[in-house]
């Protein structure tokens, strides 16, 4: 096996270098096809809700267009990880569709809905307000762009580390089918599809994609009466249609529906307990050193663990340019629901099962007017928005833990939320080189929340508001019409709120919103003819009132809670580049480093019961690698059959900490080492563009690297797992 990933990666790349000399002293291919552009193509963005080439946006935002996706075999945001600077975006690990995200270092992975995120998702323009369902896996994705560094101003609140946005394609203006099949390693089956085209010509567009995936999972169960079944399996049925009408030359709506029903297992825990806890007392020995990718489960106690999630989503929205201005509107409406029962503990005792079932519901909407005048000087963005959204939890605990492996009781939780806010952002021309930027956002946000601890015959409700006003000021100057520098201060707010976990009413919250205020300089290039794009970015950080989960022991027990608190202050620091180039036709060269300074300045916390505190001040940040970097050749050779193109990335990252539940010092238990993955894929498609295929492998050098870590407290710890090496094969169709 390990000269098999050797054999693929060293084929995909002497084959770009082979064809690279060879195509050199070859007449192109006349099809009639356009040539290839040897410039590196420009991609629109709207960054700052409004079109932009990406190199004339004063921001760090890196984006991949579908083109890009589909070479490098992107099955959902996760495959994105270390691709770009200072960026995380990896899977929960024991919750599926769930997601660990962080941007330079302000990352969060909790599932609980009572927790906001650091990170805000947004698909076709509507913030996705809960974790779980955020990691689906891509079918009719068009871009994808992700924007490092508090957003406040134009995005809101929870974007304090950045934005991960998405768009879905719209249909065309022909009928056009395409259908896309997979097979790979480990039982994995998918296949997505689309049908689009015009429902009334010039007047109504119509598009409809659809995905089907089966995936058996990774891993081991070592249960002695167990049926030699791999856990880990992932079922999604997906749908989308998106229609388009145009009535008038400056209006256009775009109504979007789409539903998804995933069903899994989620991927297992290892249990790595350390010495001193207390699950080793009941016959399971401290094991930090556990084999990756095996656990040893017997099921959830009423029968298979399970992990199913069902989510309904539109979205409409409205355009219309009346002259020199543009008025838009988004509306949103998502609801879920979610149940998921796990064996939390990793062995065949029932010393924790948990069983979660949740239904969630948001509404937003959002309208804006930006100014749509070329030739003015002045450009600016005002709007307004509004988010409600409400959840119902009940999460039943049973096992030893409780003092039976029935015992038990349920954890009931409700919340209600409303969110407004006002904002706006103005551009001003000082001279045709200097902008100055302004802008800020009010938000007023109020939670009511209801909460039955566990063991408590009755329910208590809280409120709290909480209010903000995140300004921003630019300066960007553009010193030629291939260069662009800029710096910008910027704040972030995330909303505070109530403990979801808490285990009586003592400890409910609330606990205060958080702030970081940000510092960015940058600078975006291009050079000879575009065929080389260098940009480059550094930022300075001061996150205060920082939200952590910290472990509690609950009064007069062994139980333990995950309480939030308001426990740290930190600083972070850093820089970021991104190099394009494409150093012969054909040829592109895309390379990405970054640097990551973020430490807490101060962090204790009270861990309960008189058992004292810990302290973790001058530790660095969860999920915040002090070094990553990628380097990706891709390599497309026209032939008078059709098109070949190869690949092959490689990601390197230093050591990270990947629990964001702190045990009293960082044990090497929970550190991930540093580490360089390789992906590599060689693909072939028609002359006529009708069918093409291709073969792929991810994490070649089949890496056993853990995603997550978890502790409660000092009775287990345990890890989940990155998928070891895959490889697989691609049919594409279209029409």
């Amino acid at each position: 096996m390990t000269r098999t990933y050797f054999s693929l990666a060293g084929c995909s790349m002497m084959a770009m270098a082979l064809a690279s000399g060879a195509h050199a002293q070859e007449a192109a291919v006349d099809d009639g096809k356009p040539a290839m552009s040897e410039e590196v193509p420009a991609i629109v963005v709207t960054a700052q809700r409004r079109a932009q080439n990406l190199q004339d946006v004063p921001l760090a935002v890196s984006a991949l267009d579908s083109s890009q996706l589909k070479n490098a075999v992107v099955q959902s945001v996760t495959n994105l990880d270390g691709k770009i600077p200072n960026v995380i975006l990896e899977p929960v690990g024991a919750i599926p569709f769930a997601g660990t995200y962080a941007i330079r270092g302000l990352g969060y992975s909790d599932v609980q809905s009572a927790t906001e995120p650091t990170v805000g998702v947004e698909v076709d323009g509507v913030y996705q307000a809960r974790n779980v369902g955020t990691v689906q896996d891509f079918y009719d994705i068009d871009q994808v762009s992700i924007l490092r560094g508090p957003q406040g101003t134009l995005y809101g609140r929870n974007t304090i580390g950045g934005v991960v946005s998405l768009r879905t394609k719209l249909p065309g203006d022909r009928l056009a089918v395409e259908a896309l099949g997979t097979l790979g390693s480990y039982g994995r089956r998918e296949f997505r599809g689309s049908i689009e085209g015009p429902v009334i010509e010039d007047l109504l567009k119509l598009r409809v994609s659809m995905l089907e995936t089966h995936y058996s999972g990774f891993y081991h169960n070592d249960y002695e009466g167990g049926d030699g079944r791999r856990l880990g399996k992932r079922n999604v049925s997906g749908v989308r249609g998106t229609l388009v009408l145009t009535p008038a030359y400056n209006f256009d709506a775009t109504l979007i529906v789409d539903h998804s029903d995933e069903k899994g297992t989620g991927t297992p825990l290892t249990n790595v307990s350390l010495p001193g806890m207390v699950l080793p007392a009941y016959g399971y020995p401290a094991d930090p050193d556990q084999p990756p990718y095996h656990t040893n489960v017997n099921g959830f106690p009423d029968g298979d663990m399970r992990a199913d999630i069902r989510t309904t989503g539109e979205t409409l929205q409205l355009n219309w340019a009346p002259g020199g201005v543009k008025l838009t509107s988004i509306t949103g409406y998502r609801r879920t629901a979610s149940a998921v029962d796990s064996d939390f503990d990793g062995t065949p005792i029932s010393f924790l099962n948990i069983a979660n079932h949740e239904r969630h519901r948001q509404f937003s909407e959002e309208l804006r007017v930006a100014s749509d005048n070329d030739g003015s000087p002045l450009t600016y963005v005002f709007g307004l928005y509004y988010l409600w959204q409400r959840y119902n939890n009940d999460t039943a605990q049973t096992g030893l833990i409780f003092g039976g492996e029935d015992a038990g009781s349920k954890l009931i939780t409700a919340q209600t939320s409303k969110s407004y806010a006002v904002f706006g952002q103005i551009d001003y021309k000082v001279t045709d080189r200097l902008t100055l930027t302004v802008g800020g956002r009010y938000s007023h946000d109020k939670k009511r929340f209801t909460i039955q601890p566990l063991f408590y015959p009755a329910s208590q409700t809280f409120s709290k508001p909480f209010n903000d006003f995140s300004p921003k000021a630019a300066i960007s100057y553009q010193w030629t019409k291939s260069l662009l520098t800029y710096v910008q201060y910027s704040r972030g707010y995330r909303s505070g709120g109530f403990n979801g976990r808490a285990g009586n009413f003592d400890v409910v919250g609330p606990y205060d919103a958080e702030h970081v205020d940000s510092f960015e300089g940058g600078l975006k290039s291009s050079w000879f003819g575009n065929r080389l794009i260098a940009n480059l970015a550094i930022f300075t950080a001061d996150y205060s009132d920082m939200q952590q989960s910290v472990q509690q022991v609950l009064p007069g027990t062994t139980i333990n809670q995950t309480l939030t608190t308001n426990a740290a202050s930190a600083t972070l620091r850093g820089v970021e580049g991104e190099l394009t180039a494409r150093p012969v036709r054909g040829l592109t060269v895309t390379g990405t480093f970054g640097y990551l300074d973020a430490h807490f300045n101060d962090f204790t916390a009270n861990l309960g019961d008189g058992l004292g505190e810990i302290d973790r001040s001058n530790l660095p940040l969860s999920f915040a690698p002090k070094w990553n970097a990628s380097l990706t050749g891709t390599y497309e050779l026209e032939t008078d059959l059709g098109t070949f193109t190869f690949q092959g990335s490689g990601r390197y990252q230093s050591r990270i900490y990947t629990s964001f539940t702190p045990l009293n010092v960082q044990t090497d238990a929970f550190i991930r080492p540093k580490n360089v993955s390789f992906d590599a894929s060689i693909g072939f498609q028609s002359l006529d563009e009708h069918w093409r295929v291709s073969l792929y492998g991810k994490n070649l050098s089949d890496l056993n690297l853990m995603n997550n870590s978890f502790s409660l407290g000092s009775l287990l710890a345990l890890r989940a797992y990155q998928p070891p090496r895959e490889f697989g094969v691609q049919l594409g169709l279209s029409f």
